[in-house]
């Protein structure tokens, strides 16, 4: 029964001393963690606002997707997984958008507060990438968008984008 009692206070002490380390991971996890994020097909302006078009264009959906978003420090890094069965081997770009931007901005390859990557999907149709960007002072939130160009110079065919912004 000694030896057991023994124990037993030996256990409280390792425990309390790991108990601190145990929390600040935890806080440490939830600070830099990880927020998964559905992608829909609304067409966004750069300021995250969505577009409503006069005349719906009744679409059916063509794929689903996804991205996890990851903040650590001063960058952000989105993993985005597509799947849709009807395009295997089509091209796709990818991008990562940090917010706030004025409505009248651009967000395209190369603008300021993007980060853009090519995908192209395997004969299943499904394709994943990740897309990494230095955060810019006064970032709060980050979205994904993933287009399939157009022949014409007007809407993707096809396209996907957050369906919220993502923390910073």
């Amino acid at each position: 029964m000694n030896a057991l009692a023994r124990l037993g206070a030996c256990t409280a002490a390792i425990a309390v001393a790991i108990l601190p380390a145990t929390t600040f991971e935890i806080v440490q996890a939830a600070a830099e963690g990880s927020t998964r994020v559905p992608l829909v097909s609304d067409l966004r302006r750069c300021d995250f606002s969505r577009i409503n078009n006069q005349l719906p264009v009744l679409r059916p959906p063509i794929g689903s997707a996804f991205s996890v978003v990851n903040v650590s420090g001063s960058s952000a890094t989105a993993e985005v997984h597509l799947y849709s069965p009807p395009n295997p081997g089509t091209h796709y770009d990818v991008g990562l958008i940090q917010e706030p931007l004025p409505s009248s901005a651009t967000c395209g390859p190369g603008d300021p507060g993007t980060a853009f990557a090519g995908m192209d999907t395997d004969a299943s149709g499904s394709a994943t990438v990740t897309v990494r960007s230095a955060l810019r002072p006064g970032t709060t939130g980050v979205w994904v968008i993933v287009e399939r160009p157009s022949g014409g110079p007007q809407n993707p065919a096809e396209n996907y984008t957050s369906d919220f912004l993502a923390p910073v």
